[in-house]
């Protein structure tokens, strides 16, 4: 410490003399908090140097995710950490807050994806069984787009196709979905090629869209001319050739699946871009058959019923498929107070050509109406048919008759009708229905009760035969034994006349040999008058003399 100057005896306060401060020194005692703030300064810069971005990802429940504890990771590789979780302001999602590695900042784009890998079942396969042990983990797909983003919405299931499988995407059409799911199998003669992407119903309404997503190298393999069927289940069909039984794989009757095929007599395929559309037919037959693209309507009404007809039955042509039904009505005919059946049919002109009309020839020349008015004029006529007795199935069947009634095609309606005929399984029950009613009108009760006077006659009868019977064994009998016993007599009578030693025998042998001498006499008498008529009248020559 400095010296203080002497108080003066006097009481007084001495004036306050200004002096020049002497340097300072640095304490020991600051020196651990420096060094202190300038580690913690360091930490915290190099914290915010090796922190990646924030990003948020919103899911429908946050349920397996914890705040740091669950990862982020793409191929297996942690690539951020999930720092919090908590509810959306409509608390209708969750938010959660991750944030990301550096090195992972180019993952943050447009396009990429983010779900909760929990265990599942899709598609015939398990995937997800790693996180009963582990816990649940998000899994990312990185996008491609140039567009960089922070805020993300989170899938509810894993993408069956990720953005590093090289492959193309396309887009099939079907009426119905049946047993198609969400990672699906899609099979290329019998090879797993593809799975099921999505499924959804079209905008309006008429359709389902299918994305198929098929790998390289089956997706060169997809073109114009290829055709997709739904594989799900078993393709059960009977034809001449037996009973066919078709299926793709076990997997795809528990869980269904699509395949496709490229026809090799349709026509010279195209290639087609990815998200090409396809029609997604019902069975490989139906996929594989020719599909026309010259379709032409006509209308058949029958007075039969048409039981057994179904949307989607062949048109025959003596034996040839050549259209399809295409809907069954009623036609009500107001003056004669009766109703018909209306079958509207689509015909396939092309599967009529003559195999061997040179093109741009007669059959090309004519048009639709002057082809069926010559075909209907010729006795074209449509007849039900049935397919199946058992199932009682009926088909259409077109075919020229000999001598039908006249009839002509009126072309001002549309669409046109085509004459037709009772015919097939509809004329046979008419014709089993007017013997019932003829055999309805056959007195069968007094039928009976005559038969029944007759079978009395008939029983008086046999036993008056049996009464004689019994007569001709009692009384006729033993006559008939005296009878023939008179004549076995009689007949050994004459076989001892006739016998060789017998008088008789020799009598008549003497008198044939006289016989014969007065035979041999007259003879000789007349072959001399032969010769000497004059004899009658003169008399023997020799007596004359």
């Amino acid at each position: 410490m400095h010296d203080l100057p002497p108080i003066p005896d006097d009481g007084e306060v001495p004036a306050a003399v200004a002096r020049k401060p002497g340097p300072r020194t640095l304490q020991l005692v600051w020196i651990i908090p420096i060094v202190a703030a300038i580690v913690g300064g360091g930490i915290v810069v190099k914290r915010v140097l090796d922190s990646g971005p924030q990003i948020t990802i919103q899911f429908n429940s946050a349920d397996g995710i914890e705040a740091g504890k669950t990862r982020i990771k793409y191929k297996a590789v942690d690539v951020g950490t999930v720092r919090s979780v908590r509810l959306s302001g409509d608390h209708k999602s969750a938010i959660v807050t991750a944030e990301m590695d550096p090195e992972a900042k180019d993952f943050l784009v447009a396009d990429t994806r983010f779900w909760v890998v929990r265990p599942r079942i899709a598609g015939g396969e398990v995937s997800g069984l790693g996180t009963l042990l582990a816990g649940s983990y998000i899994g990312a797909d990185p996008g491609h787009s140039s567009e960089s983003k922070r805020n993300f919405t989170g899938l509810e299931t894993p993408p069956v196709v990720t953005s590093d499988l090289p492959g193309r995407a396309f887009t099939l059409l079907a009426s119905n979905l049946g047993s198609l799911d969400v990672n699906s199998p899609v099979y290329y003669r019998g090879v797993l090629a593809g799975r099921v992407v999505s499924a959804q119903v079209a905008g309006d309404g008429g359709q389902v869209e299918v994305a198929v997503y098929i790998h390289v190298p089956y997706d060169r393999f997809v073109n114009s001319q290829t055709r997709f069927w739904n594989a799900s289940g078993v393709d059960f069909s009977v034809d001449a050739s037996g009973v066919k039984v078709e299926t793709q794989s076990l997997v795809t009757l528990l869980v269904g699946g699509i395949a496709f095929e490229t026809p090799t007599d349709q026509g010279t395929p195209q290639p087609v871009p990815a998200e090409a559309h396809f029609p997604l037919w019902d069975s490989r037959s139906e996929a594989l058959r020719p599909h026309e693209t010259v379709i032409e309507n006509y209308l058949l009404k029958f007075t039969q019923s048409v039981r057994g007809l179904a949307v989607g039955a062949p048109v025959d042509f003596r034996g040839v498929t050549v259209g399809r039904v295409k809907g069954i009505d009623l036609d009500f005919d107001a003056r004669t107070v009766s109703f018909r059946s209306a079958v509207r049919i689509e015909i396939y002109p092309q599967r009529m050509r003559p195999r061997n009309a040179r093109p741009g020839g007669r059959y090309d020349v004519m048009s639709p109406e002057q082809r069926m008015r010559t075909f209907v004029e010729h006795g074209l006529r449509g007849e039900l048919h049935s397919t199946n007795l058992l199932t009682g199935q009926l088909f259409v069947a077109l075919d020229f008759l000999k001598g039908p009634p006249a009839a002509t095609m009126d072309y001002a309606q549309s669409p046109p009708e085509i004459p037709t005929v009772s015919g097939g399984l509809g004329e046979l029950q008419e014709s089993v229905a007017n013997i019932i009613k003829k055999l309805e009108k056959v007195p069968f009760d007094a039928i009976a009760e005559d038969l029944r006077k007759s079978l009395a006659q008939l029983r008086s009868t046999l036993g008056k035969v049996d009464g004689l019977v019994q007569h001709l064994d009692t009384d006729v009998t033993p006559e008939m034994k005296a009878a023939i016993a008179q004549a076995r007599k009689t007949l050994k009578a004459a076989e001892q006349v006739l016998s060789s030693d017998s008088p008789v025998q020799g009598d008549l042998r003497e008198t044939l040999e006289q016989v014969n001498r007065a035979a041999e006499s007259l003879r000789s008498l007349t072959d001399y008058l032969e010769r000497h008529p004059e004899s009658l009248i003169r008399g023997r020559r020799g007596e004359a003399k």
